[in-house]
């Protein structure tokens, strides 16, 4: 049993399994806070970071994190008009998070490559725009 151990673990290590290379690459979406999105928009240095409200235009207008720009869920085949560069690091977010799960899903198969979900507004701590 301990020989199957040992090999198990000198082949993770030949193979680089875990490495950090692999994670950043993963074709997953990640979760990201309210907190770190909240410092993104104060530091304001990255140009290519988007904050997308999946929600419908009318849940858009009654309040919406700043900066966010509003592409609704059954119109995210569009994205490329607000976030041209597939490297862009991009935001989702919708009421609850199931939506923005499903944009987060979209987004990676149409190619881009960052891609964070923040769940719902329900989640965001700071002040919203009207």
């Amino acid at each position: 049993m301990k020989k199957i151990i040992y090999l198990s673990l000198i082949l993770c290590l030949i193979s680089g399994c875990g490495r950090k290379e692999d994670l950043e690459n993963s074709n997953d979406y990640h979760t990201i806070t309210s907190k770190e999105v909240f410092q993104e928009i104060e530091d304001q240095q990255e140009d290519n970071f988007y904050i997308i409200d999946v929600r419908t235009p009318g849940e858009y207008a009654y309040g919406h994190i700043p900066t966010a720009i509003n592409v609704p869920l059954n119109a995210i085949d569009t994205i490329s008009e607000y976030v041209p560069s597939k490297n862009a690091k991009v935001v989702v977010y919708c009421q609850s998070g199931n939506r923005s799960k499903q944009a987060a899903e979209e987004l990676l198969e149409i190619g881009y490559q960052q891609v964070f979900d923040l769940g719902g507004i329900q989640d965001w701590d700071y002040e919203i725009e009207k």
